[in-house]
């Protein structure tokens, strides 16, 4: 499924770079950023909790496009927390992403942009028990890749609103989590991939030259 969903994007952006007509418009996107991701890790930690983390994110980013190229920049910030009668997990991420992607359609106001990029992604998980007893502090830190698929819908005013669909793609697999007190590894591995969605709302700066 991953795979497939890679080889449809970069298939769009291949297709569309070549055969789509561009329209002169450059401007600049600034928005903010509301959404959530899933976070799925192996049952191996210290508390038995299911890792299977549906995380909240919070965040901002700016797009530079011309005619139907766009480059972005995202900076991201999730949190999630599941506990039972065992304990707690709580997780902590930070993400960096810059993309490059292409508008297929040729309106003014919508947008639809296939994305791909590349990502500072670092992980924390917090686990403990109830009675404080077993702590763990770990950290996952990595460059992944970023499959998105973006669509827009401008005002005449220069207002947005998107909806934003993608994968996070791990270039290593699975790696392992360090103490992040001490940076010891621990010998516990994961996959950071991560399915997400996001609602995008800001504002169009039209930089297009009038003729």
């Amino acid at each position: 499924m991953k795979k497939l969903i890679v080889t449809v994007v970069v298939l769009l952006i291949v297709k569309t770079s070549v055969f789509a007509q561009e329209k002169k418009e450059t401007g600049i996107y600034f928005g903010a950023i509301l959404g959530t991701q899933i976070n799925d890790f192996n049952k191996h930690f210290a508390v038995d909790v299911d890792p299977k983390l549906y995380s909240f994110s919070i965040g901002a980013d700016g797009e530079w496009t011309k005619n139907n190229y766009v480059i972005g920049l995202e900076f991201l910030y999730s949190s999630a927390k599941k506990d039972n009668n065992n304990g707690e997990i709580q997780y902590i991420g930070f993400r960096n992403t810059l993309s490059f992607g292409y508008n297929v359609t040729k309106s003014k106001k919508w947008k639809i942009e296939p994305n791909i990029g590349v990502v500072l992604n670092r992980n924390q998980l917090i686990v403990q028990n109830k009675n404080n007893t077993t702590f763990q502090n770990l950290i996952n830190e990595q460059v992944s890749g970023n499959i998105g698929l973006n669509f827009k819908a401008v005002s005449k005013d220069g207002i947005f609103t998107g909806v934003k669909l993608g994968y996070i793609l791990p270039f290593s697999g699975e790696t392992e989590w360090e103490n992040k007190v001490t940076g010891a590894a621990t010998g516990l591995e994961d996959n950071m991939g991560a399915f997400y969605i996001q609602l995008h709302l800001g504002g169009l700066l039209d930089l297009t030259k009038k003729e």
